[in-house]
């Protein structure tokens, strides 16, 4: 009995099935060191975002422009209670009114920064501003006001980055006056950074100095503006709808343009030599009214940063990305390989040891850090091509030697080819990856499963033929 249980036990071991599961077991341990792959893929990226984000500190970050605006200062009279007291105080507040409209057209020329092995795309743009402004009207802000201070109303334009201003133009106004910017929005309230320019001394300034309560008249004509700017970033280039009817025309040599933002472009044309769009948005299309208030935590113009529209300027493929969607198919071209070592090993009657089966998975990990190390130099698609190559001749040499047979050394290596090109197609397919994948995935482990219909899994093999004795897979 000892030894009917002996001789039961050394069957099993010797078993396909046992065989199946002990595979499989090492399939799911090699999980491990696919993991520590992927986590090194994001310390790469993080790595590279890390070294772009430096670059554009810098040369100047994504820019947006918001704007431009007018502000005119006034004050009015609140009242509160201290004690059983009615405290009257008078506080200073800022009327925003937004340009009639804005025509806003430029060009960005891009460039490749390098370092290290890094490449970051920047831009430096040069845009021109024009619109008018109607004459602003305080009723529309505000009641009760005490006195409005036009001699400090200022032409105010909100830029994301100022670092990145290289030249700025002075301020033209319709009224033959021009009017050099100042640095900052000029009015802390607005909690934005940009310039400025104060109107003190233009001829589009009335004489009066102030307005009291009860007398709401005008200190500013209506006035046409133009202004230029010449801004670098990096990323991307936005603006934000601020007229009441807003068109922005950007031509730029970027051939691989990502219009995004709130709005997209109403007319557009990509080419290899770069691309031209142009953008409408009229009032509304956005719910922001041509005149508002900051103070008292009022949000002001800040509202129109949910309405950014522009280009994104980055390159066109991430590589980290693609490394990572490979990386998710990591345990099936694992499983694969194993699988096709099993049935080669079953057909050939030669055992294969679990250590060459580890092997086996870990040559396969190798192919995902090859890609990686290879991609950071050369692309994605030439380090693919490379890894692919390198890694199924590797296992087809080392399977035939196992097997001591070229042939199906060189069946190896042409499944594997086929596999990474399988891999390589579904992952340019974006929207159809999973359905590539699934059906790919159910083609495979169908044929696994007709393909081991003859094996004897609880005995030594194949199951033998009832006419011949010859082993035989159907």
């Amino acid at each position: 009995m000892p030894a009917t249980l002996l001789d039961t036990f050394q069957r099993l071991l010797r078993s396909p099935a046992f065989k199946f599961f002990l595979i499989g077991f090492l399939g799911l341990l090699l999980g491990i060191p696919l993991l520590f792959v992927m986590e090194l893929t994001a310390q790469r990226d993080a790595q590279s975002r890390g070294v772009a984000s430096e670059i554009a500190l810098h040369w100047g970050q994504q820019q947006h422009l918001a704007g431009p605006f007018l502000v005119v200062p006034y004050t009015v009279k609140i009242y509160t209670l201290t004690g059983d007291k009615r405290v009257e105080e008078v506080v200073t507040r800022r009327a925003i009114f937004l340009p009639e409209k804005l025509d806003i057209e430029g060009r960005a020329g891009t460039q490749v920064l390098s370092r290290s092995i890094y490449d970051v795309t920047v831009y430096t743009s040069d845009l021109t501003l024009q619109g008018r402004f109607e004459r602003p009207d305080m009723r529309e802000v505000a009641s009760e006001i005490v006195t409005v201070r036009w001699d400090e109303a200022s032409f105010a334009l909100g830029i994301a980055d100022v670092a990145g201003i290289k030249e700025a133009g002075v301020l033209r106004l319709s009224s033959g006056d021009e009017v050099a910017l100042e640095p900052s929005i000029g009015a802390d309230a607005l909690a934005m950074s940009g310039v400025h320019a104060s109107l003190r001394a233009s001829k589009v300034l009335t004489p009066a100095a102030a307005v009291v309560s009860g007398s709401p008249a005008t200190g500013i004509e209506p006035f046409d503006f133009e202004i230029s700017l010449k801004l670098s970033g990096s990323s991307g280039l936005q603006f934000a709808p601020a007229a009441r009817t807003t068109t922005v025309k950007l031509a730029s040599d970027w051939p691989h343009p990502s219009f995004y933002g709130s709005f997209l472009p109403v007319d557009r044309k990509v080419d290899a030599a770069g691309f031209t769009a142009s953008w409408t948005v009229p009032h509304l299309a956005r719910s922001v009214p041509q005149s508002m208030s900051v103070g008292a935590g009022e949000s002001g113009p800040n509202v129109l940063f949910s309405y950014l529209f522009g280009v994104s300027f980055q390159t066109p493929v991430d590589f980290y990305s693609l490394v990572v969607r490979a990386l998710k198919y990591g345990m099936m071209f694992i499983a694969v390989a194993f699988m096709t070592v099993f049935l080669m090993e079953l057909l050939a009657g030669k055992r294969v040891h679990p250590v060459q089966y580890l092997f086996t998975g870990v040559a396969l990990i190798f192919f995902f850090v090859l890609l990686l190390s290879f991609a950071e130099h050369i692309g994605f698609a030439p380090a693919y091509a490379l890894a692919s190559l390198v890694t199924a001749g590797q296992l087809g040499l080392y399977v035939g030697s196992v097997l001591e047979s070229k042939r199906r050394g060189l069946w190896m290596c042409g499944l594997l080819l086929f596999i990474f090109g399988l891999l390589y197609l579904i992952l340019q397919l974006e929207d159809y990856a999973l359905l590539a994948g699934a059906v790919a995935g159910f083609l495979m482990l169908s044929a696994v499963m007709f393909l081991t219909l003859r094996v004897d899994w609880s005995g030594g093999g194949l199951k033998q033929d009832a006419g011949t004795g010859a082993a035989t897979t159907g």
